[in-house]
């Protein structure tokens, strides 16, 4: 694996609470950016989540105070948005950021955020194709010669996130990037409730998913992995047997300490090892984590690029 073909990316948190990376609490984004844009970062990532920030307020935030980073929306919960007056957002943001957007979308998987607003919340087999025709009535808006402001990127990046056969049926055949979340429906739990694929799981789902593109007669995806979390100094047996612990055994460790979405280690350079492994056997070339993993990550990816 070409470790410079490796890209990274981290989340830039929620307002109002700790989870800057670094640990100190901040009052918005724009610390968060450009820390991560001086680690060396490539992408900063916004969720999209009821009772939570507005990912595209903080990514204009952020676009303000950077010049290098990518602006990735991560993913955006197709029920909550339209497409025309999403494309008018893209096309915005990708006008002032000098070109620097990529949406990611997403099926949802939380039906209580739905019903707090309202919403519909159809089963999946619904949510998974209006995803698929979502994402094409959004490429056709912001292709639109029409549209004002025009995109600066012609077209504008689009990914679309999931783990689930159906769901990278999908991303397959309409992204440009396929984001493996990581998260397996946990069986016997309410819906939206995940442990972590396995390394076997991960094989299927690539599978799947490269012989979906070989059908459409595309090129081999790019593929893009959520790293749930990263830590280091500590084995993952420890860090595994913790989160069963803390989620009173609804995720057993044995069946996470493996899993290419979780990294580990006692030392950094052995991490880095660990994910170019991961790298070399799934054709993974983007990884991004959550705000608070961020500078474990920082550090896996200077001794990767060292």
């Amino acid at each position: 694996m070409d470790r410079t073909a490796l890209s990274f990316g981290v989340n830039l948190g929620w307002l109002g609470t700790q989870d800057r990376p670094g640990g100190d609490p901040f009052p918005g984004p724009v610390e968060s950016a450009r820390w991560a844009e001086e680690q060396g970062f490539d992408v900063v990532t916004t969720a999209d989540h009821h009772h939570s920030t507005s990912p595209f307020v903080m990514l204009a935030a952020a676009a303000a105070v950077t010049e290098r980073v990518r602006l990735r929306t991560y993913v955006l919960n197709v029920g909550f948005w339209h497409p025309g007056l999403l494309a008018r957002d893209v096309a915005t943001l990708d006008a002032i950021s000098g070109g620097r957007v990529e949406i990611g979308l997403g099926a949802g998987h939380k039906p209580l955020e739905h019903e707090a607003l309202g919403l519909p919340y159809p089963p999946f087999a619904e949510r998974v194709a209006g995803l698929a025709s979502f994402a094409d009535e959004l490429r056709r808006r912001l292709e639109d010669p029409d549209l004002r402001p025009l995109p600066v990127q012609r077209p504008v990046p689009l990914h679309v996130g999931a783990m689930s056969t159906a769901g990278l049926e999908v991303a397959a055949t309409v992204g440009d990037l396929v984001a493996l979340g990581g998260g397996m429906q946990l069986r016997g739990a309410p819906p939206g409730t995940f442990t972590l694929a396995s390394p076997a799981d991960t094989d299927d789902r690539v599978r799947g998913v490269q012989a979906a593109r070989e059908r459409h007669g595309l090129p081999p995806a790019r593929l893009d992995a959520l790293l749930q979390l990263v830590v280091l100094d500590r084995t993952a047996e420890d860090v595994a047997g913790d989160w069963e612990t803390e989620t009173g055994g609804a995720i057993r460790a044995a069946d996470i300490v493996d899993s290419p979405f979780f990294l580990a280690d006692t030392s950094v350079s052995a991490a880095a090892e660990q994910l170019l492994d991961r790298a070399e056997r799934w054709g993974i070339t983007s990884w991004c984590t959550h705000a608070p993993s961020g500078p474990a990550l920082a550090r896996v990816m200077a001794e990767v690029r060292s």
